[in-house]
């Protein structure tokens, strides 16, 4: 078994738990205690069988919202919630020696262990929150991991002031991180790719600053398996069209949603799975910014400062343009 520390591709490779891991104390979902035991260790996320075993979100906010919202989701008495079938099944909370992990259904159960294509796409027109935007502590950290991302892009990004005083704000830092992506133009940016050929991040590859519409396509296009990669004379287009089938499906689903009307979605990540079967699958993931919002939102119409929109609606429409792209294209490698 493989233990993986990797937070960012945080579902990407998850093949098992360590050997000899100790059994739950205690599982508490929707506040009711369920006798199932299974394995886990600090320090990292684990999969045990068909469950993926998450550390709870250290900041209180960011628990509260990740928990709030998967719990409405998931565990509420709300009938027929569209979300339902996009959003990881949800079994609350594992304890053990004082940590705490969310328990999940693993995402990737279903695919091959073998020949998996793992995509992280941050959706939305913007990625921080507004009560971020109006933070105004200099951060030495984010100068210095944005002075190295300036060299990787060969152009200066940075200001004369915080040069002198090497620092930035996160508003500054944040900013610039979604102007550098595609996230300010097409409303969603590719953060990571695993396939059996390569693992790219954004802050080790060129995806940090990967924003024209054709470069985001190919990047998009890398994520899918090549031809000769594929099985049982299946083919890429035909894993290309399953994602257009369920993004699809996910947008007539949003918009059927009380609950996605209501939220502010910050940050999250709409997590693409494929492998040598073609098969392919989404899911929306990642809401620890998530935050409830004072009036229903739109979700479609750019963002201001004090109206909340997220532009979610926008960057899936963007994603879905680009899929009909390659589905309809003639040469595949």
């Amino acid at each position: 078994p493989t233990r993986w520390g990797d937070r960012k591709m945080v579902y990407s490779a998850h093949v098992g738990a360590p050997s000899g891991a100790p059994s739950v104390e205690a599982v508490v979902c929707c506040g009711r205690k369920d006798p199932q035991v299974a394995a886990f260790g600090h320090g990292g996320v684990f999969v045990e069988g068909a469950f993926f075993y998450k550390p709870r979100p250290k900041a209180r906010d960011r628990y509260e919202n990740e928990r709030r919202f998967l719990e409405l989701i998931c565990c509420s008495c709300e009938s027929g919630e569209p979300l339902r079938a996009f959003v990881p099944n949800f079994y609350g909370e594992v304890e053990r020696d004082g940590a705490w992990f969310f328990k999940m259904d693993d995402l990737l159960h279903a695919f091959s262990l073998r020949g998996r294509h793992i995509a992280d796409l941050k959706m939305g027109l913007r990625t921080f929150a507004e009560s971020e935007a109006q933070s105004a502590k200099p951060r030495a950290d984010l100068f210095e991991r944005m002075e190295r991302m300036e060299e990787r892009l060969g152009s200066s990004v940075l200001t004369d002031a915080e040069r002198a005083s090497r620092s930035m704000t996160k508003a500054r830092w944040m900013a610039l991180r979604d102007s550098l992506s595609s996230t300010s133009a097409l409303g969603f940016r590719i953060d990571a790719l695993l396939t059996p050929r390569a693992h790219l991040t954004a802050f080790d590859s060129r995806l940090f600053h990967t924003r024209a519409r054709a470069d985001v396509i190919a990047a998009l296009r890398s994520f899918f398996p090549r031809r000769g990669e594929c099985e049982g004379g299946s083919h890429p287009r035909q894993a290309a069209a399953a994602l257009l089938a369920r993004v699809r499906e996910l947008r007539g689903a949003l918009t059927r949603s009380a609950v996605f009307s209501r939220h502010e979605l910050i940050g999250t990540t709409l997590l693409l799975v494929a492998d040598e079967t073609c098969r392919a699958g989404a899911w929306m993931i990642d809401f620890g910014v998530t935050r409830e919002a004072p009036a229903p939102l739109q979700h479609d119409v750019p963002w201001v400062p004090g109206n909340r929109e997220d532009g979610y609606l926008l960057g899936l429409a963007s994603l879905t343009e680009m899929l009909q792209e390659l589905v309809a294209a003639d040469e595949w490698d």
